[in-house]
This record gives C-alpha cells, sequence and structure tokens, in this order.
C-alpha cells in the first residue's frame, strides 16, 4: 500500500492499493458510516426530457459515497465497498446507491475520525513484508507453511520413505533432499525461511539446503511438529527480528501474552469486564478481533466498541485488532474483546 496524502485535520486519506494483503486490511478500516472518494466506471442515461429517446452508456467518473457495508470476496481478489452517492457529476443522481470494486492497482480517498490503532494499521501495510516460509520437520514427517498478513496458511505435508530399525536403509529415498526440493520450488531470492526440529534434525536439513537458501534460513528447536509449535517459535530468541517484521506473527506473539495474562488472573473478558478495566485506566492492552468489529457492525454497536477504544488510547493503552485467522482463533472464544490488565 502506497499513501498518497494523508490531512488527518480533516479526516482524509489517500491510498493506492498495491497488493491482495492491502484489501485483508482495508476490510478492517473501511467502516459503515466513512465515506470513500474515487474513480468508478457507473451506467449513465442519457436524454431525459419528454420527448427524448434515452440510452445507457457506461463511463468513468470520480463519485464519493458514504459507505454502507463492506464485502470481502471469498478468494482475496476484491473489496466491495457499496453505499449511497453524496457527490459526483450533476447528471449521477444523488442517494442512489454504488458500489467500488477495490483491486490491487485502485485509488481512493477514505474520510473518517481517524483512530490511533486504524493509523497504525495503514503504516504497517506500508512496510512490505518478505516472503515468509516456516517447515517443521522430523525424520518422518515436514509440514509447510506459508506467513501472510492474513494468517498462516499450511502448504504441504510430506512423509518420508524413512528406513525402520533394522531394515537396510540403502534403497530409502533422502527424505531431507525431498523438503529441500520442496522449498527451492516454492523460494524465490527474496523468501526468509523458519525451520524448526526436535533435537538434531536439523543437522541434516543444514547439510541438504544449498548455501544461498541455507544463508535466508533460521534454525530454531521445537518440542514436536504438530501446528502449535508455530507457537512455540515465538518464544525463540533466534527468531525474534523475523516475528517483528510480520504482522501475523506480531498478533500470535501478542495472543501469548494474552493468555498468559488469563493464566495469571490480569486479562478482563466479557465486554463489561473489559469496559470496567478500560474505564479505570486499567488496560494496558486492548485486543479487538476482526470477527468482534463485524459483529458489531451487524448489530449497530460499532460505535460503542469504538468509543471504548478510543478511550483506552486516551488512557494510554495500546489498541490492536486481530485480522490474521490463527490469531483470531484463540480470542474469539473468549467474546472477541479483552484487555490485558495493569495491575
Amino acid at each position: 500500500m502506497h499513501i498518497i496524502k494523508k490531512d488527518i485535520k480533516r479526516g482524509d486519506v489517500s491510498i493506492s492499493v498495491e497488493t491482495p494483503d492491502d484489501l485483508w486490511t482495508l476490510k478492517s478500516i473501511i467502516s459503515p458510516g466513512d465515506t470513500v472518494r474515487g474513480s468508478t466506471e457507473r451506467k449513465i442515461r442519457l436524454g431525459a426530457g419528454k420527448d427524448e429517446k434515452t440510452s445507457v452508456v457506461r463511463r468513468r467518473v470520480t463519485l464519493t459515497i458514504t459507505v454502507e457495508k463492506v464485502d470481502y470476496a471469498a478468494d482475496g481478489s476484491s473489496l466491495r465497498v457499496l453505499g449511497t452517492i453524496i457527490d459526483g457529476p450533476d447528471d449521477v443522481p444523488r442517494g442512489e446507491h454504488h458500489s467500488f470494486i477495490l483491486e490491487p492497482n485502485t485509488q481512493l480517498t477514505i474520510s473518517k475520525d481517524w483512530s490511533t490503532y486504524q493509523l497504525r494499521k495503514l503504516e504497517e501495510a506500508t512496510k512490505q513484508e518478505q516472503p515468509l516460509i516456516v517447515v517443521l520437520f522430523d525424520r518422518e514427517e515436514a509440514r509447510l507453511f506459508s506467513v501472510k498478513r492474513r494468517g498462516i496458511q499450511e502448504l504441504l505435508r510430506l512423509k518420508g520413505n524413512v528406513a525402520k530399525k533394522g531394515e537396510d536403509g540403502q534403497h530409502i529415498t533422502n527424505f531431507y533432499k525431498e523438503i529441500v526440493t520442496e522449498l527451492q520450488q516454492r523460494a524465490d531470492e527474496h523468501t526468509r525461511i523458519i525451520a524448526g526440529a526436535p533435537a538434531f534434525w536439523r543437522e541434516y536439513l543444514e547439510k541438504e539446503l544449498p548455501a544461498p537458501l541455507r544463508k535466508r534460513t533460521v534454525f530454531t528447536t521445537i518440542s514436536g511438529i504438530e501446528r502449535t509449535a508455530i507457537r512455540e517459535l515465538l518464544t525463540r530468541p533466534e527468531v525474534a527480528k523475523l516475528i517483528a517484521e510480520h504482522a501475523s506473527l506480531r498478533e500470535l506473539e501478542l495472543v501469548e501474552k494474552a493468555l498468559t495474562a488469563l493464566a495469571n488472573e490480569k486479562l478482563a473478558y466479557g465486554l463489561d469486564f473489559v469496559k470496567e478495566a478500560v474505564s479505570a485506566g486499567n488496560a494496558e492492552q486492548l485486543i479487538v478481533t476482526e470477527s468482534a468489529l463485524a459483529d458489531a457492525r451487524q448489530q449497530g454497536t460499532m460505535r460503542e466498541l469504538e468509543s471504548l477504544m478510543r478511550q483506552c488510547e486516551q488512557n494510554r493503552g495500546a489498541v490492536h485488532v486481530l485480522t490474521s485467522n490463527e490469531a483470531r482463533g484463540k480470542i474469539d472464544p473468549l467474546g472477541g474483546v479483552v484487555a490485558i490488565r495493569r495491575w
């Protein structure tokens, strides 16, 4: 994403959408009641007089709408912003509905009362994340995951054709070479890799990795290769830098802090208890999932939730909106809105 112009006093931010991940970010930022302005195609009716023949043509116009609904395409390729027209050419009726279809290479201006967390999300989206692959493996199995802003996606599961104890292993394929082949097919020259394995199995993969790929790989030790082992990676100092560079991993790290606070009875959950903590200035971190935001929009309680988030910021608490699937899955069962308390 590229921020073209920003005037926070007026509430205007003009942006250029560059990647599908930008659409993922915008779906949690654009809300009903915001205004969106941009270039779009619109059907225009020509010939409105009593004795005139009418015809309909498609024309590119610049329109401003008040947002009513935001729909994210299932395949992540576009974002549909629906609303009513409040400004445009004279021959475009005000009050009619119109949809902006946002895709990469789209430019638009969003006008609203911006909160700190929304501006932070925009700034984060301007920083291009390096592609990141996580591979968890042992002597018999490997799992490859892609880390993106929208979450962690499993790419592949490999079963090694390994020799059992006491068998002749001469004709068994080299499992670690298979892992390397899969990594080479999915990793370009900018891709970073986190390789996690129990015990000493990392040495076998490290030996098979070609030098260019080995330079971009961080090795760490984990207890197993289940998906939950990704949470273990968050505690490893050797991968701390990569975590800081990737939003979905930062969200998971924040969730781990919330779960630790829950175990130590320092997490407020349930909206009434969260409100109490925020009101008392006792919310060090307020965590809201995108699911909770969507529910608030649907139930008409969005202003109440945004007011809570602003109050937390005014009391010097940090507000975080979880958008990655992995992180949301841990906080949604707690109501989707939690606060890590100061005391």
